[in-house]
């Protein structure tokens, strides 16, 4: 072993660094810890006469402890070769950065030293390193030995006081290395937390202030990655570290704020903010004065949003730290604060909107600080505020006065829980009152909005315990509700009376009953939308939800049938406000949905083929809701819901419901059934599609298979889509194992039969209808079995009856859906299912595209092509865009093409993201646009067209200015298209060619 250590450690001494520290480390490891032998082996070169040879047997130390395992050595071991290391520090100038940094490593390798070795450490190196003197890289190495000390050996280091205070100064004074400098910053931080400064405050402050502010800029290419902001955080961590040395910050950061460079005043603003909450009342109450005035003078001169936020903010950060224990009032904060208020008065009366408001927001920010300094600012300055609030006779004033007076209401919530605030709130409550009821009548918008978010504010907290004016700004509301239209102000209008009527729960049933009176009198549906916003508890879901009920139950008549969808929706939107509430969930299926299911069933009798279309919207309504019921039920409320509806369509059990027994024999499931009867699949839909499916087992594959015989059999397309999206849910959710085997194997055979027989058209699509919607509902969870339904369906192109309806329906198994198959919805969403379908299948339809032998199928494939194409994620296509490109280009010749649209979008995505692709092809392509952008094209697809030429303008000078003459003399006719979307969009599209050189 020693002849082997020997011949390393001689690799070592000759240059072979990496290799020879490893082999000697191994074989210190096989020899059970016999770390000494290597110093006996190193004797010679430890004596050797040659510094160099002397410092690399030194620093061997370091590279072979870093590869031993932690707490290799004992504790005599490590004093052993510390006082080696230190002894060392005394040797030959060249020798000294070798034994630092064999010191560093043990210091971090040995994370418990024996005691009185840190100290002697510390000692050693402040009193024969000079820091200053050597490279950065060696600097580093001081640096890290005081930073592992202070990790592993703190209350050693305490001990030293002063000293090692004083010590640490003299090592980092004068460093300009901006990775030393983030080892330094981080140990003063520790150092200031977390030991006495004493007498050294004032140099460790002094070592730290000459760096603020940081201006380091790294270079382009700087490996080390270190940046102007980590200095930045570093150094502010380490002013915000003590109160120490807060007498010498707080005047350099003084003179920092009223420096002419403003990322100086920025960085000086941030500081303070962090210093604030170290520094507290008696570090900074002497400055009171001085900073705010320099904030004031910052936020008045408005030069950057970034450093009026920032001001602000300080000054809340400064009295916040100052504010008196115990609500005591202080003269100084009292007399800075009047001092503040009459320099900037003369701003409040001025005529220049922009800086009175700067003023009242900086009176607003001072006096969110504490409530002390809101009981003294807010008497002061209100008055002004509101008499301006009140006499501003332009909108555009008088509503930026609104908003800076809001800001003081927030500072009134902030700081409710104040006796001596609501004093002063109670002092201006009537005259603010007064003020906002006084808007409310304004027809300017934005002013009855303001008033509305202050009211709203004020009569929701504890500020005003009023009932009385609290239920005077209720029936405002209410009244209201029925006449606003605009979108915002009406979404503030029900968000007011929700807000309001939470908090006063009493005022609800009044608002709730004049809100049911004006529903009855003028059936307006605004008033049905916030009839729905005043509840919110168990009592008024009650008489709300009974109301409704008995609205959609008796009054529709087919002139009627949209105030009562109006209704449903209605419903449908409380039951979502209050999905949270166990208490109103629980009574759901009794008081809502069974009561649904009955006039969905009753109404069947009264749908008469001039009103199909009048049904179908009623039927989707009613669809709609069963999903919010669906989703919002717990498990035991689905399988109940569930064992109803499974008696009613299966066994025409229509007592199941609580319809009476002399009611008109129901047969939904039954192809042959009226279309009034087997639309109400609608309502089964809306619950499988948003149920938990496990809470559905009861005659579950009784149900799949009469859904699936509607499916296909039922002729009503209303009726036949609702069955396939059922059947689609059914599989989509179905549990891991067999029984989705079960369920999907006998009804493919039977969709192929269907597909392959000799039949009528119309059932063939109805089979290759719902084939689509069960390949997505697959593709969707990523079963085994969707390479055989996708490449059937693919296959189905080429067929010369069916292809054209499957190149049309096939988009939709990657379009995205928010109705069904979401996880909100219970569904099994697998991630990147769209990839999945579009990579498996595009050879296929690649190879269908070229092997078909009539235009008719080739078109097919196209538009095939362009439909799931259009509904992929760019990223996905990019690698095709080679092959995708060309035959995208065919589906443009295609006259009368519907598919145009998605072909325009996904050539502009190949013209901005795949140049290369599109050059070949340029000249083809906008002869097709500029055909595209004539007037008998749709104005979608003329729109794109026009868009896609645009995009053009990026390619290579010599592959469009050919091109520019043509192009720029055909959009002329564009300039006059009828459509004003167009106009615009032609307008921006021929001046993109027109100014085609110049850009080049």
């Amino acid at each position: 072993m020693a002849t082997s250590m020997k011949d390393g450690i001689g690799s070592y001494i000759s240059g072979n660094t990496e290799d020879a520290s490893k082999q000697i480390a191994a074989e210190i490891n096989k020899s059970n810890g016999k770390f000494l032998e290597l110093v006996e082996n190193l004797g010679d070169h430890l004596t050797n006469s040659d510094t160099v040879t002397r410092g690399r047997a030194t620093q061997l130390f370091g590279d072979v402890l870093q590869l031993l395992p932690v707490s290799f050595l004992t504790a005599d071991q490590i004093e052993l070769i510390a006082s080696f290391l230190l002894s060392k520090l005394s040797d030959h100038h060249s020798v000294q950065p070798h034994a630092l940094y064999s010191l560093a490593v043990l210091t971090r390798h040995c994370s418990s030293l024996p005691k009185g070795l840190p100290e002697q450490i510390c000692r050693t190196v402040f009193r024969e390193v000079q820091n200053q003197t050597m490279s950065h890289t060696d600097r580093r190495a001081t640096y890290m030995i005081i930073q592992n000390l202070l990790g592993s050996a703190f209350k050693a280091l305490e001990q030293m006081g002063g000293d090692f205070v004083i010590g640490f100064i003299q090592q980092m004074d004068s460093e300009k290395d901006p990775r030393n400098l983030i080892i330094c910053f981080n140990c003063a931080q520790f150092i200031c937390s977390n030991m006495n400064l004493g007498l050294f405050a004032e140099e460790m402050f002094e070592v730290l202030g000459c760096y603020f502010p940081i201006d380091f800029f790294p270079p382009a290419n700087d490996p080390h990655g270190i940046t102007k902001e980590e200095l930045i955080l570093a150094l502010r961590k380490c002013f915000a570290a003590s109160s120490e040395v807060s007498q010498f910050c707080v005047p350099l950061l003084l003179e920092k704020m009223t420096s002419d460079l403003q990322a100086a005043r920025l960085d000086a603003f941030l500081t303070l903010i962090d210093c604030c909450p170290v520094y507290g009342r008696q570090g900074l109450l002497e400055f009171l004065g001085s900073i705010t005035s320099s904030i004031k003078r910052e936020v008045l001169m408005n030069l950057s949003p970034d450093l009026v936020k920032a001001a602000k903010d300080a000054i809340v950060a400064v009295y916040s730290a100052v504010d008196p224990p115990n609500d005591i009032n202080d003269d100084l904060i009292t007399s800075t604060l009047v001092d503040l208020y009459q320099d900037i008065g003369k701003y409040l009366e001025t005529t220049d909107l922009k800086k009175c408001c700067l003023a009242y927001s900086l009176l607003q920010s001072v006096a969110s600080a504490c409530p002390t300094v809101l009981c003294i600012v807010v008497p002061l300055v209100l008055p002004t505020l509101i008499n301006h609030c009140s006499k501003e006779t332009q909108p555009s004033e008088q509503h930026a006065f609104l908003k800076e007076l809001k800001g003081f209401l927030e500072v009134f919530l902030h700081h409710q829980s104040n006796e001596y605030v609501v004093q002063v709130y109670k002092i201006h409550a009537t005259s603010l009152f007064t003020l906002y009821e006084s808007l409310l009548n304004k027809e300017n918008n934005d002013l009855q909005y303001e008033a509305m978010c202050a009211l709203t504010l004020l009569t929701s907290s504890d500020l005003e315990p009023s009932l009385e004016k609290c239920g005077m700004f209720l029936d405002y509301l209410v009244k209201k509700s029925v006449t606003v239209y605009d979108h915002n102000l009406r979404n503030q209008l029900l968000s007011s009376l929700r807000t309001v009527v939470t908090k006063n729960p009493s005022l609800g049933a009044k608002a709730a009953e004049s809100l049911m009176q004006i529903i009855k009198t003028t059936s307006s549906q605004l008033a049905v939308v916030a009839l729905v916003n005043v509840v919110t508890g168990e009592e008024s879901f009650i008489i709300v939800n009974k109301f409704l009920l008995t609205i959609i139950s008796q009054d529709l008549t087919f002139d009627s049938v949209t105030h009562v969808i109006n209704c449903v929706h209605a419903l449908s939107e409380l039951l979502t406000l209050l999905a949270a509430d166990k208490s109103c969930m629980s009574l759901v299926v009794n008081e809502t949905a069974l009561p649904l299911l009955r006039i969905a069933v009753s109404v069947t009798l009264h749908w008469t083929e001039d009103t199909r279309d009048q049904c179908a919207a009623f039927m989707s309504c009613f669809r709609d809701i069963f999903k919010v019921i669906g989703c919002s039920l717990e498990q035991s409320g689905v399988t109940t819901l569930w064992n109803k509806l499974q008696k009613l369509f299966l066994e025409a059990d229509i007592h199941s419901i609580g319809l009476p027994g002399d009611f008109k024999t129901m047969e939904p499931f039954k192809p042959g059934s009226p279309w009034q009867q087997t639309r109400l699949t609608a309502v089964l839909e809306g619950l499988l599609v948003a149920g938990d499916i496990q809470a559905m087992r009861e005659k579950h594959e009784a149900v799949f298979e009469a859904v699936f015989l509607l499916a296909v059999e039922c002729e009503d397309e209303y009726s036949h889509l609702s069955a396939c999206r059922c059947l689609a849910a059914m599989l989509n959710k179905a549990p891991i194992g067999s029984s989705i085997h079960w369920l999907l194997e006998p009804i493919v055979e039977r969709l192929r039969s269907v597909i392959s027989s000799q039949g009528s058209l119309d059932k063939k699509i109805r089979a290759v209808t719902l084939w689509v919607w069960l390949t997505k509902a697959l593709e969707c969870r990523g079963h085994s079995t969707t390479g055989i339904l996708s490449s059937h369906l693919i296959s189905l192109l080429g067929e010369p009856e069916l292809g054209a309806i499957v190149a049309q329906r096939v988009g939709l198994i990657v379009e995205e859906v928010d109705d069904i198959f979401t996880a909100r919805l219970k569904g099994n969403i697998t991630p990147l299912y769209k990839q999945r379908f579009f990579t498996l299948n595009l050879l296929s339809l690649l190879d269908g595209y070229h092997k078909a032998q009539s235009k008719e199928i080739k078109q097919n494939y196209l538009v095939a092509l362009s439909q799931i194409t259009s509904n992929l994620p760019l990223q996905v296509m990019k690698p095709h865009f080679s092959k995708l490109v060309p035959l995208l280009l065919l589906c443009l010749d295609q006259s009368g093409n519907s598919s145009h649209n998605q072909t325009l979008t996904t050539l502009c995505s190949a013209v901005i993201n795949a140049p290369d692709v599109i050059v070949p092809s340029v000249d083809s392509l906008i002869g097709r646009l500029l055909e595209l952008t004539k007037s008998d094209s749709a104005m979608k697809t003329r729109m794109a067209a026009l868009k896609c030429l645009e995009n053009l303008t990026c390619l290579p000078s010599y592959t469009v200015v050919p091109h520019q003459a043509q192009v720029v003399q055909h959009l002329a006719s564009s300039l006059d298209d009828k459509k004003r979307l167009v106009r615009k969009q032609a307008v921006e599209t021929r001046s993109a060619w027109i100014l085609l050189e110049q850009v080049k």
